[in-house]
């Protein structure tokens, strides 16, 4: 065994060579009548879409984009919650050879999701508003930055003949814009779809930026096709398994045509109905009825689980539970004998997919903090230092990913594409890790300035960003302090003009103003949870707060609170 810190899973099944189009064709062929997609209301609604259904309906709104001139290649913008319509929207745009570019919200004015929309040059913005009234708010920001900055020598204005913006539900309030049901009921066209191969590009998702601006992330059929977590073809059997997950459909965590392409049958419901922390039995709820075999689910989840289980008195176990995004420890092995015959630790990125999986932890089995076990197929591993080289095994550096499936680069920006590689398309992941004798991987933390709450990554300078824009503050700083559920939560401490009487209660209200929660994809958005005044920062040479510094100071105010 070498010394050097490198692992590598050759990989044992053969490289797929097909679009994800060309595999959810088949599975409509062979299992037409299949429920592949089912969504479970908090009110106990029970909504589902067949293979059939779900691909007649993408390909009717496919060829509506074609004919408005959509070509191969153009970015489309998606947007909304997690609902069957938003699935047909993602699979219509990869028939009709566009780009899915997937877009959260995070501030209330929407211009998150322009700015993105512009940097993509989106050709189109399909939307989802979803049941009731949570994003009509958003909806409405966004169309009023249409109307104000769409460029108008390349496009007519936006009516309801043009397919810059359209719906994909009716909604009331709304008039003029084309939407889902009306398209449907068009009579069938003859315009043809385009021929697509698997290097072609067809989900761009963001993630968080080094300087608060969010980073564009591009796969093809191809990375998607060949996840090693999934089998190669499903059977009559297997297609009857559930699995439950309710990652935000805009996560590659929670995309829904990578799993419906490998004939996985998905359960899903809103994501921020988990991680409000008092309705996990109502999650529970809907996997059981479901008989669900697998599921999905974030450590905080396995928290609120735990924290019932004296109380637990169901027969009904799941066979697997996976769970990843943070660091966990022994503690969330209590699940197992419980809820889960067996649990099984994954880690993975937005940049390089799915990378690492622990063999399944058992009754009695005990899990060593950060615990990641090793390689996935054709997945290679190895830790560097500063410099690049590799370590050691035992010490810890920076864990760098290579693989097919690794993106080729950030979109459109090739200042973070210089510093994210090394020689030989190593991907930089900003982790620090051990690589142990046994061949496992240990992560120990973050490189980079990033909030881990409730697997959702903050980069501190977008929250600041926004809040410094408040009239009477001199400085701000956010920082991440210890959360016993979600793993870190969001502390905003800040210090006002000297001739300024801005107050917490200010403060925290004007986040409130600008930081959209009931709306985000995972229903926390970036919202400070803690606020703190200061009467002066403690500051490094370079003239910058010493956040170090602030994040003590910070911590040792909440546990005197």
């Amino acid at each position: 065994m070498s010394k050097l810190s490198y692992l590598s899973n050759p990989r044992q099944k053969p490289y797929r060579y097909s679009t994800i189009t060309e595999l959810i064709q088949k599975n409509t062929q062979r299992f037409p009548d299949h429920e592949i997609l089912i969504h479970r209301g908090i009110d106990g609604s029970r909504d589902a879409m067949t293979y059939k259904e779900l691909y007649m309906e993408a390909s009717k709104l496919a060829k509506f984009l074609v004919y408005k001139g959509i070509q191969k290649g153009d970015k489309i913008a998606l947007f909304g919650p997690n609902t069957l319509e938003w699935v047909v929207g993602e699979l219509a745009i990869l028939l009709a050879g566009g780009v899915a570019v997937h877009l959260t919200i995070s501030v209330t004015d929407a211009r998150d999701l322009w700015d993105i929309f512009r940097q993509a040059d989106c050709k189109a913005f399909l939307i989802d508003p979803g049941k009731g009234e949570a994003f009509l708010d958003a909806i409405f920001q966004l169309l009023a930055l249409f109307r104000r900055r769409r460029p108008s020598r390349q496009y007519k204005d936006i009516d309801s003949n043009d397919a810059t913006v359209l719906f994909l539900r009716e909604v009331d309030g709304i008039q003029g814009y084309r939407n889902l049901p009306g398209i449907l009921e068009m009579e069938d066209t003859d315009v043809q779809l385009p021929v697509l191969y698997p290097e072609d590009e067809i989900l761009i998702f963001t993630t968080s930026g080094s300087t608060g601006k969010p980073k564009m992330v591009s796969h093809s059929h191809f990375d998607v096709n060949n996840i090693d977590l999934f089998e190669q073809e499903p059977t009559m059997e297997s297609i009857q398994e559930k699995t439950y997950n309710d990652r935000p459909f805009g996560w590659v965590g929670g995309s829904p045509v990578i799993q419906i392409s490998n004939g996985i049958t998905r359960v899903f419901s809103d994501s921020s109905l988990a991680i409000k922390g008092n309705d996990i039995m109502s999650v529970w709820d809907m996997i059981k009825a479901e008989r669900c075999s697998k599921a999905l689910l974030m450590p905080y989840c396995l928290g609120d689980l735990i924290a019932m289980k004296n109380s637990y008195t169901d027969d009904f176990q799941l066979d697997v539970i996976l769970c990843g995004g943070q660091i966990i420890d022994n503690f969330y092995t209590q699940v197992v004998g419980v809820y889960t015959k067996n649990l099984v630790v994954v880690y993975g990125s937005t940049e390089a997919g799915f990378v690492t999986m622990r063999p399944p932890i058992q009754e009695g089995d005990t899990l060593e903090i950060g615990d990641i076990g090793g390689p996935v197929g054709g997945v290679e591993l190895k830790t560097v230092d500063d410099s690049g080289d590799v370590l050691p095994r035992g010490v810890p550096g920076e864990l760098c990913i290579r693989s097919r499936m690794v993106f080729k680069g950030y979109f459109q920006n090739e200042e973070a594409n210089k510093v994210s590689f090394i020689g030989n398309r190593w991907f930089r992941s900003g982790d620090i890790a051990t690589i142990t004798n046994d061949n496992n991987v240990v992560i120990q933390g973050r490189i980079k300035d990033i909030i881990s709450r409730g697997t959702r990554k903050i980069m501190p300078d977008a929250v600041e960003d926004v809040v410094i824009q408040m009239s009477g503050l001199l400085h701000v700083a956010v920082v991440p302090v210890p959360d016993k559920r979600l793993y870190e939560e969001v502390c905003l401490c800040f210090v006002t003009d000297r001739n300024s009487d801005v107050t917490v209660d200010d403060v925290k209200r004007f986040c409130e103003e600008h930081f959209e929660v009931r709306q985000s994809a995972d229903g926390l958005g970036e919202r400070p949870t803690y606020y703190f005044k200061f009467d002066s920062f403690p500051m490094l040479g370079t003239g910058k707060p010493n956040k170090r510094m602030i994040k003590m100071d910070a911590e040792n105010r909440l546990k005197n609170q």
